[in-house]
């Protein structure tokens, strides 16, 4: 879904590397888990506090990312959107949209957040 969504605003995927990484669960080892899977880096760039933290205390550079029209497009506004039925496709890039029906999203999403 990301990689469609980086092709579609033209950005060159041969400069940049988009590695999964699992939560470990224990933030004591989570940088050394990140840096095992990824290649070599000096910088980190997120805007996510804890990350923030964790990276800093291990000696790196982090950086601030300039977020896109944040107030339009927060994940959680999308969700309940999705899960009230109105329309959500218009607040993500048009890949992300068609990924997401591909995987029946909407539906999972539904799914899991009803009520036991």
């Amino acid at each position: 879904m990301l990689r469609q969504a980086l092709i579609d605003e033209g950005i060159d995927l041969s400069k940049i590397f988009l590695i999964p990484v699992p939560d470990v669960g224990e933030h004591s080892i989570w940088v050394s888990k990140v840096k095992s899977f990824c290649p070599s880096f000096q910088i980190v760039y997120t805007n996510n506090p804890l990350v923030r933290r964790l990276f800093q205390e291990e000696g790196f550079e982090v950086k601030t990312i300039p977020l896109y029209q944040r107030n339009h497009e927060m994940g959680t506004k999308i969700r309940a959107r999705m899960l009230k039925g109105e329309e959500w496709e218009s607040l993500v890039p048009r890949s992300v949209a068609e990924y997401i029906k591909k995987i029946a999203g909407v539906e999972r999403l539904r799914e899991i957040a009803q009520k036991d």
